[in-house]
């Protein structure tokens, strides 16, 4: 029994039994809301690694393309250095730069051409290019 409400069926007592049970609704409500305005991220990557003064060019598929109308594309390109065991002076990532990127082949993959402009006979650097799907929930 409760020493500020004494009767418990009292007025007082349904008042925070109704309270409690709405705002348990509305969060239920909310986080429901939440989920069906979320967002999946879907992402396909690869790297490869670009010797001194070369130029590549790396294609990566979007995963699930153009299998939602309301799906977006974005790509993403990272220097992440020489690779493991690499021989030859130490190369500048600032050397790398990016060319050209965007979506090919209708809108179904990512490409894009990177030069390293590192002078010959540094190590190769390995760079990380990486595709992303982002679909709305719910699909449409």
């Amino acid at each position: 029994m409760d020493a500020a409400c004494p009767n418990p069926g009292s007025r007082l007592t349904r008042t925070r039994t109704t309270a409690l049970g709405t705002g348990l609704l509305l969060a239920l409500l909310a986080s429901s809301a939440a989920l069906a305005a979320s967002t999946i991220e879907l992402q396909a990557s690869t790297t490869v690694n670009i010797a001194a003064g070369r130029t590549e060019t790396v294609t990566v598929g979007y995963p699930d393309a153009l299998e939602y109308g309301n799906a977006t594309y974005a790509g993403r390109t990272v220097v992440l250095g020489p690779p493991a065991g690499a021989r030859g002076a130490t190369p500048s990532r600032g050397a790398v730069k990016v060319l050209s990127a965007g979506s090919v082949l209708g809108g179904s993959a990512y490409k894009v051409r990177i030069h390293n402009a590192n002078r010959s006979g540094t190590a190769p650097l390995r760079v990380a290019v990486t595709a992303i799907t982002r679909e709305p929930l719910p699909h449409s």
